[in-house]
């Protein structure tokens, strides 16, 4: 135990009590401060003292310290122990229902929230079981609850202890006596002081999710006659917001991996392996993890985490660090699960047995009993019989033929017949058959419907698309135990593909059902967005050719006021430009940034770029975290790149603070950068605008974000999650050997018709008619261009670029390759309607451009997503100009024919999520992505 441990628990300590309501806060705080303290207080916090006592004989004495002798006034002391026995107290069941006595009379509060809530926890009880086991090692494994009528969940690692993958599917493990299979029952009951029971047998394994999945596992319940109210819990729909009251209902043991049995008795009262309910609220909550200060022990590992408030469940309780916080499973990767078992459910289990009566004949019978993992078509060949018959045969056959066919598990089922161009129907069910025959192999991480793939290139026939962690020569696949996957399900053809982010982290199911976006963003009535001429010098240009050596000038001309709105903040080229434009006393510069990590190496932090602005400026720097999330302003991210520069001058991009976006390269003016320039770094379109109107309408917005993420609590402050993609490409498909191109920017002094936008403001209603006045051709180039997971106003803007390239227009698109990520943009493309001919993929493309006509160009930092569009901070300008649009125009071409049409690498590792914390940069050959995008959300 290092002195780092025991700060680390204070300071959990006091996050969760700040995370806990108000009067709760005051119990804690009525304790802290009471003069005559229980005696239970000072035995717990003397076994905290013991369970930390070398940390503070390691900070006073140079001798080494025997481990857990009490040495005196602990290291954590009287705050820890009450937050954690009155701030997330543990409470009996007594019959289906929460004893709200049964706790420490100090924990008023709570008590309270119970009483009031009593009916959304209670209804909860029947449906929450203990899993026991018999002719096991053990007794117990875990908690269950009924999840779906029939079907209960639990934890990977629960199901483990008795479960085992056989065949095409799961079985029960071979017990103790090496002879019989371990039982497996759910006892309903089990409660303190209470002898009944209320068992149900497990009758089957239905899934268990595999290692680099969710800690998940789905059992199904033996039918009773009379299940007594084992109604299914309602799962969440939505992310539940940070500090939300919740409640741990499971099986808490003696659990001999806790540091110190004493304290454990003191918190549970003694009483383990008996249904209890534990307190506490979120700490934190994403789309893949949600963390929890209820007190829980290895028992509780299955158990359901309640919305005390309405009941629901918002989380699978799966694993803690003591003292520390306590993981679950959000309810929303929770129902997508659920489907995935739910389909397996449909299908028979593994090597079951099936038996065939043949008739009878002569008062006798027969019956042939196949036992096979194959899914068995039997019938009787009664034409046979007839002509047997017929041909004056003395005695009819022994016995009607028996015809089978087979459509299923072994190495390489048999087809019943290929389908040469399958409907998706077909390839919907052929994909359910697939996904119930290879349930039990780890190496699939998920089955879909798509297009099969010829040479990377898309082809028309429909397939069941296999994602696996990496494609082997099948010499390779055997030397590691595995059998070749099957080239037909149900007459379909397969194509095995590497895992794409949404296939590993996603939880892709063609039935699942769409995410959901939120923004409590409130429109500006008073800062209108309307088009207007704007007057004054302009800077066009695109990048890497002119990136930093324009915006380094803009920077430098700042002589009162800097305002940005910025998603990524790293360059340290940029955070010096910065610096050295507001080193003076009279600067002053305002800041929303989205806090994040580390994105290449080399470059700072987002918080490391703002504790340098905050050392250098003091008051003088103005700055929020731009509030993002569930219970935050905008969906999922604060994606906008302006600055605004003495309130007259603006800078708007496509692109970031970053290295990658903003590299210290000038290929334009030194033949060293203009060698790499193009293949290292982004293309990215820049405007500079010097007109004071446009410049005060972003700055006025900027600030009244500033204020409106001051105001909003720190659970809206969110970091998004990485996620590192495979990437390296050393050239596009078509790189053209001679030097790159590089484009001098646009420059001039005149009016220009411009049409400002903002999301969530105006994006969709604006953008929406701009497509739809094309009349002969729009360019589309975007590092977004998701057909997969889409809103209903997303949809009229690919359904309007749909329609005009239906109509004949000459519709381009250029999406960016995401290694990987590609065969599912260009396949969801070719579902969605789109001429995938008509489709290319540039590495490094960061712009988010249209051009109509060759008459006006839209510019900005809008990704092609339903978030992106709608309910993200974005920022975009529409030129209704000819020259400029002439510019991006010539650009758009160039990059069109230098990366030719759209062929993906079959040959990339799958994706890893970032480490927690951001700190640790993509490793070589990857590159850093936020899982938003990488989903498509």
């Amino acid at each position: 135990m290092t002195v780092e441990d025991s700060q680390r628990v204070r300071q959990v300590a006091e996050q969760v009590a700040a995370a806990s309501p108000p009067d709760v806060q005051a119990d804690i705080n009525a304790l802290l401060r009471s003069a005559q303290k229980p005696g239970w207080l000072d035995e717990a916090g003397r076994a905290m003292n013991i369970r930390y006592g070398g940390v503070r004989a390691l900070m006073n004495r140079d001798q080494p310290v025997d481990e857990g002798v009490d040495i005196g006034p602990p290291p954590v002391g009287d705050l820890e122990t009450i937050v954690f026995a009155v701030g997330t107290p543990v409470f009996l069941v007594r019959n289906n229902a929460v004893d709200i006595d049964s706790a420490r009379e100090e924990a008023k509060a709570w008590r309270r929230i119970l009483t009031d809530n009593a009916a959304n926890v209670n209804r909860a009880m029947v449906s929450i079981g203990r899993v026991d086991v018999t002719n096991a090692d053990r007794d117990y494994a875990g908690t269950a609850w009924v999840i779906d009528d029939g079907l209960v969940v639990t934890n990977r690692h629960v199901a483990n202890l008795f479960a085992e993958a056989s065949g095409t599917g799961f079985k029960f493990k071979i017990g103790f006596d090496a002879r019989h299979d371990i039982g497996v029952n759910i006892d309903f009951l089990e409660e303190y002081g209470n002898a009944a029971s209320d068992e149900v047998k497990i009758e089957r394994v239905v899934w268990v999710a595999p290692e680099s999945g969710p800690d998940v596992a789905f059992l199904k319940l033996e039918q009773k006659s009379s299940p007594v109210g084992r109604l299914k819990l309602d799962l969440a729909s939505d992310l539940p917001v940070r500090n939300l009251p919740v409640a741990a209902i499971g099986y808490p043991t003696s659990d001999s991996r806790f540091s110190d049995q004493r304290l454990a008795e003191k918190i549970f009262g003694g009483v383990f392996t008996k249904k209890r309910l534990a307190v506490g609220n979120l700490l934190a909550a994403d789309e893949n993890r949600i963390t929890h200060s209820c007190s829980t022990l290895g028992g509780n590992s299955g158990s359901p985490l309640l919305d005390i408030g309405t009941g629901r469940v918002t989380g699978l309780h799966y694993s803690g660090t003591e003292f520390i916080e306590n993981d679950a499973v959000p309810a929303a990767l929770l129902r997508r699960c659920l489907q995935r078992a739910q389909g397996l459910l449909q299908q028979p289990p593994p090597n079951e047995e099936i038996t065939v009566n043949e008739g009878d004949r002569s008062g006798g019978g027969g019956k042939v009993t196949f036992t096979v993992p194959l899914k068995i078509t039997v019938e009787l060949d009664t034409a046979a019989l007839q002509s047997s018959l017929a041909s004056g045969a003395a005695t009819a056959p022994s016995g009607p033929a028996i015809v089978m066919s087979a459509t299923g598990s072994g190495p390489n089922p048999l087809p019943p017949s290929p389908i040469p161009m399958p409907t998706k129907e077909q390839v919907l069910a052929a994909v359910r058959t697939a996904r119930s025959l290879l349930a039990n192999r780890d190496d699939v991480v998920a089955i879909k419907s798509g297009y099969r793939f010829e040479n990377g290139e898309i082809t028309d026939q429909r397939a069941v698309v296999i994602a696996v962690n990496r494609k082997l020569e099948l010499g390779a696949l055997e030397s590691r135990g595995r059998t070749k996957l099957p080239d037909y399900f149900d007459g379909v053809r397969t194509d095995i593909t590497v895992a794409s982010a949404q296939d590993l982290f996603g939880l892709d199911m063609d039935e699942a059902a769409q995410p959901s976006w939120h923004t409590s963003y409130k429109k500006r009535d008073d800062l209108p967005l309307t088009r207007r001429p704007v007057n004054g010098k302009f800077v066009i240009h695109t990048g890497p050719d002119a990136s930093w050596p324009q915006l380094g000038p803009f920077l430098s001309k700042t002589r009162k006021s800097l305002v940005v709105a910025m998603y990524d903040f790293g360059a340290t080229n940029v955070a010096n430009g910065v610096l050295d434009a507001v080193k003076g006393q009279a600067e002053t510069i305002s800041m929303v940034l989205q806090m994040g990590g580390k994105v290449h190496d080399g470059d700072l932090t987002d918080a490391e770029a703002v504790a340098e602005i905050r050392e250098a400026k003091g008051n003088k720097f103005d700055f929020a975290p731009a509030s993002v999330g569930k219970n935050g302003i905008f969906d999922s991210a604060y994606h906008i790149k302006v600055a605004v520069r003495d309130h007259n001058a603006m800078w708007l991009s496509s692109g970031n603070w970053q290295s990658s976006n903003q590299p210290n390269v000038a290929p334009l003016t030194n033949k060293d950068d203009a060698a790499s320039a193009l293949r290292l770094y982004n293309r990215e379109w820049h405007a500079i605008l010097e007109d004071a109107g446009l410049s005060k309408l972003y700055e006025d917005h900027i600030l009244r974000d500033l204020e409106e993420a001051k105001a909003v609590t720190e659970a809206g402050i969110v970091s998004e999650q990485l996620v590192f993609l495979p990437a390296n490409l050393a050239i596009d498909t078509l790189e053209a050997p001679e030097k790159p191109r590089y484009f001098q920017p646009l420059t001039g002094e005149r009016t220009i018709d411009v049409q400002p936008i903002l999301t969530p403001d105006n994006y969709i209603d604006t953008v929406l008619p701009f497509i739809q006045s094309a009349k002969s051709r729009i360019y589309f180039q975007n590092q977004s261009f998701n057909t997969k997971t889409v809103g209903d106003g997303y949809r009229r803007l690919l359904d309007a670029l749909l329609e005009k390239q239906k109509g004949g227009l000459d519709v381009r698109i250029i999406f960016r390759s995401f290694g990987s990520e590609d065969r599912d943009v260009i396949s969801n493309a070719k579902e969605y309607g789109f001429d995938t001919n008509k489709i290319r993929k540039q590495k490094n493309c960061h712009t988010k451009g249209i051009i109509i006509d060759s008459e006006a160009v839209l510019m900005g930092s809008h990704n092609w997503t339903t978030a992106g569009t709608g309910f993200n901070r974005d920022a975009s300008l529409i030129f209704y100009d000819v020259e400029i649009a002439k510019f991006y125009e010539e650009i758009f071409l160039y990059d069109w024919n230098r990366i030719g049409p759209a062929k993906i690498d079959e040959n990339l590792p799958p994706p890893m999520l970032a480490p927690a914390g951001g700190e640790t940069a993509p490793p070589s050959g990857y590159i850093a992505v936020p899982l938003s995008i990488a989903l498509g959300r």
